[in-house]
């Protein structure tokens, strides 16, 4: 379930990189082991309905996820695919870039993945640094309520930034018309 977690960090943020919009749109919070979309890890990890744009979104149509003993006798979640790897719901840009992330860091463990996401120049280590966080997980536990800002990655480049504020008036839109039909 790491592992998984941190390579769908791994796909939004190239996507912020490479075009100003995330893929998947989840907001990752900045824990101790690095960014955590929350609402997808308490689905994952006590069986809670994922909630995205106000729609519930019901992964065990796709995975399925088994509690399991890892290392040292430790429960852990493994995730298991439910038929066939399948990208259709994604564009080309999207499917070419979750083929080259996974490409790059598939071949990490959980535990590579978590030291990659720590180094000093990623977006984590700059939340942790700037806001303290190492001390208030040290005496609050694991979890803090500060979410990753991928603007931060984009901060130089006016194109991108200007594709960043496109694609979130574009989804902020996509939920108004949603809402208008509930």
């Amino acid at each position: 379930m790491t592992k998984a977690l941190k390579l769908l960090y791994l796909i939004d943020e190239t996507s912020y990189v490479r075009s100003g919009a995330p893929v998947t749109w989840l907001d990752y919070k900045v824990w101790e082991m690095g960014p955590v979309a929350e609402e997808l890890y308490n689905e994952l990890r006590y069986d809670q309905t994922l909630v995205q744009n106000g729609e519930a979104i019901n992964l065990s149509n796709f995975i399925e996820a088994k509690r399991e003993k890892g290392f040292e006798g430790q429960e852990q979640v493994v995730i298991y695919p439910k038929g066939t790897y399948q990208l259709n719901e994604f564009s080309a840009f999207e499917k070419e870039l979750i083929e080259n992330v996974v490409d790059r860091f598939g071949y990490c463990s959980a535990r590579q993945l978590i030291d990659i996401l720590h180094q000093e120049k990623t977006l984590w280590h700059k939340c942790v640094t700037d806001n303290h966080l190492k001390e208030n997980f040290r005496i609050y536990g694991k979890k803090s309520n500060h979410s990753i800002d991928f603007t931060d990655l984009i901060i130089s480049n006016p194109i991108l930034q200007m594709a960043a504020q496109s694609a979130f008036e574009s989804m902020q839109m996509q939920e108004e018309l949603d809402n208008l039909d509930a």
